[in-house]
């Protein structure tokens, strides 16, 4: 299983009057579809995670545009609260046998710890800034080679 950060850019930005979206049409900035493309490309599932809605499937709805993020500390007064997080995860009933990556920085440790105790493999961290994460995803996919 695969997880996503969801990103600032999203569908609303060029097209306001998009309405309801699924999510993986609603979030369209570029590390958020080199992280599609890899997940996609090594795993039949993932996440879409959204300071805003929590966890989300790719058909699940997104209404509207927002613009809250995630801090190194995890939840702010505007993002979806960590209580509501371990409840989607629990609703989530994802297989115990099921590896768990997340495709996402530093702050997402302190989060996923906070969420729930299984071992989360975040295979980004210590490769340096953004593009050299967005540099790593495009290389992966292409060489049909995942990252460690």
């Amino acid at each position: 299983m695969f997880i996503i950060p969801s990103g600032k850019p999203k569908i609303w930005d060029k097209v306001p009057d998009a309405g309801a979206v699924s999510a993986k049409t609603a979030y369209t900035g570029t590390f958020h579809k080199l992280c599609t493309d890899y997940a996609t490309t090594f795993g039949p599932n993932y996440l879409i995670l959204s300071p805003y809605y929590g966890f989300l499937r790719p058909d699940d709805l997104v209404s509207h545009s927002y613009d809250v993020r995630f801090t190194v500390k995890g939840v702010g007064p505007d993002t979806i609260p960590v209580s509501k997080l371990k409840e989607q995860w629990i609703e989530l009933a994802i297989e115990e046998d099921d590896q768990i990556t997340l495709l996402g920085g530093k702050k997402f440790i302190h989060l996923m710890d906070e969420i729930t105790d299984r071992n989360v493999i975040f295979p980004l961290i210590g490769l340096g800034g953004i593009g050299l994460m967005q540099k790593a995803l495009k290389e992966a996919v292409h060489q049909q080679k995942p990252l460690n």
